[in-house]
């Protein structure tokens, strides 16, 4: 066994002899374990909010959205369908702002129509309203309101008109995310009535992919396409990015938060090697003096740091991704009055050797100090007395 590793495993199994620096040593330990442990779970959880709202806009939102102009043929949907083997379904949909009547009450909102499975194709008014939105107005299920479209209301001031009102059928409330303007502004109706009932708007082809994991590819072909290229092409991100750039910056100001707690059990690694170094300094001398490298010195200090590291990191990662999976199976966190029943976890691997590869190398950097200042040692000074 090479004398540096055998020096590391020595200095650190000594705990009769350093007490103080062993126990220094053992907080560096469980600070590593709590560090990593929570940066995976932490990550894991942000990760798992992150899919949840993911997953309930992708019940609204398609994966890719092209706003059309004037100039698009019909025939280039099936055009589209045949030269793209990922994109799984091709809709139409459309979108326009409305104001909405109930009783003496009134509110601004968007009709958003589809052509989807959920909702029934036929030409229905039945609609479906955001539950922000039924609250603001007072409607439940079965209520019928008013809807008029900002054209119609200026049409109806200038010429003195009465505006046209389409009522609406209320035949389901949907909550998505208190975090997003569907609950609180959007009413979704069928396409076929959109375009039965002629009603201005922005007009929408809607996109879903066979796999989600192949969006950022499909979407930079589409927007090299010679057919779409006056069409603002947004994927489901862009859509929402106000909301996904916060949960993104959440995650990561999250992630570099908690790995300060892995720098300070960097710290407390270098403060004990540092004594260690004080402490032995008649040892190390003893060992230059006798025909010891300064390198296989510096190596001792760099390999009882990592030891420690590899040592910490292993158990924090295992707690990480134990305490992930355990809440994942069981659901040992409950949220009580929320859409979901349990805390959503979603474990990525990377996150694991992200963290992972952390704790090895700051535990491995914190020894480069002490690495040095062993070889910095007079000889002559510490074997005077001796």
């Amino acid at each position: 066994m090479h004398i540096s590793l055998i020096l590391a495993k020595t200095y650190l199994l000594s705990f009769k002899q350093r007490a103080f620096i062993s126990f220094i040593n053992v907080l560096s330990f469980i600070g590593l374990i709590i560090g990593v442990a929570s940066l995976i779970c932490v990550t894991s959880i942000f990760n798992g909010f992150r899919e949840l709202v993911r997953d309930l806009l992708l019940t609204i939102d398609p994966h890719i959205r092209i706003t059309l102009t004037d100039t698009f043929s019909e025939n280039a949907t099936s055009a589209l369908k045949y030269a793209y083997r990922d994109i799984a379904t091709i809709s139409k949909s459309a979108s326009s702002k409305i104001v909405i009547g109930f009783q003496d009450k009134t509110q601004a909102g968007i009709l958003l129509t589809k052509e989807s499975d959920s909702i029934d194709h036929s030409s229905s008014n039945h609609v479906s309203i955001g539950i922000g939105l039924a609250d603001k107005l007072g409607v439940k299920k079965g209520d019928t309101i008013r809807v008029s479209t900002p054209d119609m209301l200026d049409i109806a001031i200038s010429g003195f008109m009465i505006p046209k009102n389409y009522t609406m059928i209320i035949d389901s409330i949907f909550q998505i995310s208190s975090g997003v303007q569907y609950d609180n502004a959007y009413i979704l109706c069928n396409y076929a009535y959109h375009r039965d009932q002629a009603i201005v708007g922005k007009q929408y082809l809607d996109l879903k992919l066979h796999s989600i994991d192949n969006l950022e590819l499909v979407i930079n072909k589409l927007r090299s396409e010679p057919m779409l290229k006056e069409m603002k092409i947004e994927s489901w991100k862009d859509l929402h990015q106000e909301l996904y750039s916060t949960m993104e910056f959440e995650r990561n100001m999250s992630f570099i938060i908690l790995g300060i707690i892995t720098c300070v059990s960097a710290f407390n690694i270098l403060i004990a090697m540092w004594m260690t170094v004080k402490s032995k300094g008649k040892d190390i001398a003893t060992l230059l003096s006798m025909g010891a490298r300064t390198k296989d010195i510096q190596l001792t200090f760099i390999l009882q740091g990592l030891i420690i590291g590899i040592a910490g990191t292993i158990s924090g990662a295992a707690l990480g991704i134990l305490l992930c999976l355990g809440q994942q199976r069981y659901g040992w966190i409950e949220l009580p009055n929320s859409i979901v029943q349990a805390m959503p976890v979603s474990l990525q691997w990377e996150v694991v050797v992200i963290s992972s590869l952390l704790g090895i190398i700051v535990a491995g950097l914190a020894g480069m100090y002490p690495a040095r200042l062993a070889t910095h040692i007079t000889i002559s000074n510490e074997l005077r007395h001796e």
